[in-house]
């Protein structure tokens, strides 16, 4: 649990940081702010650990909205790319068929933890470059998070989204594992009735994890995976 605690506790370090460099009361509010946000996103993931360590429970109460994807992935980048400034994380191309590109239904705080989970993960092992791309099809959405990292050895692929899971390779060694992070967003992607893949990038050379979920949600109750 102590692995998925770091982002947002990097984040509240980062602003104490630019808090005592703010040389505006402007600038030192912004900071603030953020770091408000930061302690509601620390309760928020206490609750959705609670959850993932419930599974006779089932999932939680989703309530699917029309989302913008697009939106939710500038979001994502915004939040972490301070916490590895020396990184260039960037969007990738966005395709689709469709006029409404990055509408898709979705729960937009479960989502958002999913996102920020595969993002922050890229980012601790990256050399230099993570990419981030969403592509719309006529019936699902997928999004690709890719890094320049040392990748994940391909007789570990059916094994990473293992709760606890630490492969004993130059991946994890350096953070410590994946804990918690991979396996709660296999299961939310599961709730959303899609897949989580792990696969190799052919761009960077590093690992590329997907997100492939319906467009449009049924509600219907489902168990946990």
């Amino acid at each position: 649990m102590s692995h998925e605690l770091r982002t947002p506790v990097a984040r509240l370090r980062f602003g104490l940081e630019m808090i005592g460099d703010a040389d505006t009361e402007q600038a030192r509010r912004k900071y603030m702010d953020g770091m408000d946000g930061d302690i509601q996103d620390l309760d928020r993931l206490v609750d959705e650990m609670l959850t993932y360590a419930r599974p006779e429970q089932g999932s939680p109460a989703l309530n699917f909205q029309l989302l913008d994807i697009d939106a939710l992935l500038d979001q994502v980048i915004d939040e972490l790319a301070p916490l590895r400034p020396e990184v260039h994380l960037q969007r990738g191309d966005t395709t689709s068929p469709y006029e409404a590109t990055g509408l898709v239904e979705g729960e937009a705080r479960y989502l958002h933890r999913a996102l920020q989970n595969l993002v922050s993960n890229a980012l601790r092992h990256a050399e230099s470059q993570v990419r981030v791309s969403v592509r719309s099809g006529p019936q699902r959405c997928r999004i690709d998070v890719e890094d320049d990292g040392p990748g994940v050895p391909e007789e570990a692929w059916e094994r990473i989204f293992t709760p606890f899971l630490r492969l004993d390779d130059s991946r994890t060694r350096a953070s410590g594992g994946h804990g918690l992070g991979l396996s709660i967003v296999r299961r939310i992607i599961y709730w959303h009735a899609g897949r989580a893949l792990i696969g190799r990038s052919q761009s960077l050379g590093g690992a590329c994890f997907s997100l492939v979920w319906p467009r449009r949600q049924v509600q219907a109750e489902r168990t946990t995976s």
